[in-house]
């Protein structure tokens, strides 16, 4: 029975999201990130999104930072190249003319590389969950905003003997970002 309702769910979504025909916004994303494990540092990217119909769009974002510093548990100095790719559902539960606000909900493809020891990267399937702010600046120019919480445990390979050999590198991610939205329709 659950899997009927959510193939009739997704149907629903799929027939609407190909006749609605919506917006593509295309731009620049920057935010801070924190893991209280691992490290802190600005990350920086691209963000695509599309929207499916009114309260609803899809988005794809990259960001990455080849060069984060970070003091280690033995007061060692270390540096981390990080790279992350994310599909994130956005729905706009305050949807207004001129702003819309909302949660969202997603995954991310991780990968944190140790670039001091040349140790090897650490990578991982996350899950996101997180709140999203738009701001249209013209009609097509905008404003986005938000706070996102990856859940990230990564497979410590150089640990194989233990039967514990996960590493959580979970993060926030405070981040701003510029679009420009091309019509579509």
């Amino acid at each position: 029975m659950k899997k009927t309702i959510l193939a009739l769910l997704l149907a629903v979504l799929s027939i609407s999201a190909f006749s609605q025909k919506g917006d593509l916004s295309v731009g620049a994303k920057g935010g801070y990130a924190y893991s209280p494990n691992y490290y802190k540092g600005m990350l920086y990217g691209m963000d695509v999104a599309y929207h499916l119909s009114d309260p609803l769009e899809v988005a794809f974002t990259g960001l990455f930072n080849p060069n984060i510093s970070y003091e280690d548990i033995n007061k060692g100095k270390k540096n981390l190249a990080v790279y992350s790719a994310n599909i994130d559902f956005r729905l706009y539960l305050i949807h207004q003319e001129s702003w819309a606000t909302g949660p969202a909900l997603g995954g991310q493809y991780y990968i944190v590389n140790n670039t001091t020891d040349k140790l090897g990267a650490y990578k991982a399937l996350g899950f996101n969950i997180g709140w999203h702010f738009r701001v249209n600046l013209t009609d097509n120019l905008k404003l986005n905003a938000g706070w996102r919480y990856t859940n990230v445990k990564a497979k410590d390979n150089s640990k194989w003997w233990s039967s514990n050999n996960s590493f959580d590198i979970s993060h926030h991610l405070f981040y701003v970002g510029l679009a420009y939205t091309f019509e579509l329709k």
